[in-house]
């Protein structure tokens, strides 16, 4: 069950009348449509490619590709997960039992939990998921509960984050399992059926290359491109802003602005990003549907601006310097060998 931060309705109930004004929280189901159309037709594209292909470069830049088709799908799966496409249970459901358990293989539920577990505590040192790594950590107090033997290690985590990133796909994967026989998933047989129709699909595809030397290959680029591609879209969010310390929460509106990081908007950024380059917009309204989100904008950094609320917008590679550089700077009394040892 999701840890709920505290909230103060005054400031957020004012700022959710403002945008809820202007239309931008009804469903999209025409934009929706659209957009599962042309994914499964990116996907369906880069499958065919496979089967029809014959020459080891040419299935290795498809393999690049489904990677590619894979992270979009994952991202129409993330919306969905959020009833931003529909808002129906049932549909909702049925649509991540398919797209979760049986195109991506990975067990819907466990992605909910640990995501809605997020939103709640977005950047929490001890309760958010996603800031929790063995050989990663986001603030100086985190180095104390990591194993003594991972301390090197952590004091060289801005070189060691970005090789983490192409396994996420297949962390993904063990995670998926592990969650459905942890006692805790809902519909574990069902979901754990559908997963092995998609494993059964893959090797049926892999199979098809003839060569195993071939299908292994073309699995380990196919997935690590997945991984990164996956990865780095959430990685720029929240990586190297502010950490909430345990038993410190602010309120909801101050804590999901202060704790992420939007990248300018532009139309092929916000395609690449899924919308989550508005990753302020998408923690304040979750279940905004991804087209509206550029539009709030305007209106969420107005009213940050009037509450005097910090609100941090950059580019792309300057995002990723402010997180290599937040991992660089909160591992530093490890770069010693005192530190080490401590």
């Amino acid at each position: 069950m999701s840890i709920r931060p505290l909230h103060t309705t005054t400031d957020y109930g004012e700022l959710k009348r403002r945008v809820k004004d202007l239309g931008l929280l009804r469903p999209q189901l025409g934009y929706y449509g659209l957009k599962t159309a042309v994914t499964f037709l990116i996907l369906a594209a880069a499958i065919a490619i496979a089967v029809v292909a014959t020459h080891p470069a040419v299935l290795l830049l498809d393999a690049v590709f489904l990677g590619f088709a894979s992270t979009q799908v994952a991202l129409l799966a993330h919306d969905i997960g959020h009833r931003q496409a529909f808002r129906g249970t049932r549909t909702n459901l049925m649509a991540r039992f398919f797209i979760g358990n049986v195109i991506l293989g990975i067990s819907h539920s466990w992605w909910n939990v640990k995501h809605n577990q997020h939103h709640a505590t977005p950047n929490h040192v001890d309760l958010d998921p996603d800031i929790q790594f063995p050989m990663v950590v986001f603030s100086v107090e985190q180095i104390a509960s990591r194993a003594r033997w991972m301390r090197p290690l952590i004091g060289m985590q801005a070189f060691v984050f970005p090789l983490l990133l192409p396994l996420q796909a297949l962390n993904m994967r063990i995670n998926s399992v592990q969650h459905l026989f942890g006692g805790k998933a809902r519909r574990p047989l069902l979901q754990a059926f559908f997963m092995v129709c998609h494993v059964a699909l893959y090797a049926l595809l892999l199979a098809h290359m003839g060569s195993w030397g071939l299908a292994l290959a073309f699995f380990a680029v196919h997935h690590a491109t997945f991984g990164l591609y996956n990865s780095s879209v959430f990685a720029s969010n929240h990586k190297g802003m502010p950490v909430i310390a345990a038993n410190s929460p602010r309120d909801f509106l101050r804590e999901q602005v202060v704790t992420a990081r939007n990248l300018h908007g532009h139309p092929l950024t916000d395609f690449w990003y899924g919308g989550l380059n508005y990753q302020i917009e998408h923690h304040l309204f979750p279940t905004m549907a991804r087209n509206n989100l550029s539009r709030a904008q305007g209106v969420v950094r107005a009213f940050c601006a009037e509450r005097g609320i910090p609100y941090h917008a950059t580019g792309l590679i300057e995002a990723y310097r402010e997180t290599f550089s937040h991992l660089h700077q909160v591992s530093a009394s490890l770069r010693s060998r005192r530190g080490a040892l401590a």
